[in-house]
């Protein structure tokens, strides 16, 4: 039972780091803004979009050239 008790309190500040840490990445990562105010998953569907629009405009290219070909 003692040794029980130590591995606890041994092991107790690791846990409480890792809590603070989960603890701290999730209300950060709520509030988190980029320069322009728009949140991360506002900024991240931005990107999304974009990569989208030129994924488009280069299969458009890559026909064109095909055609020529």
């Amino acid at each position: 039972m003692n040794e029980w008790i130590s591995l606890a309190v041994s092991w107790l500040p690791f846990l409480l780091l890792i809590a603070l840490w989960f603890w701290f990445a999730r209300t950060s990562g709520m509030r988190a803004r980029g320069s322009s105010g728009a949140t991360m998953i506002e900024l991240y569907e931005q990107q999304v979009a974009e990569t989208r629009r030129t994924n488009d405009i280069l299969e458009r290219i890559a026909t064109s050239l095909e055609k020529r070909a």
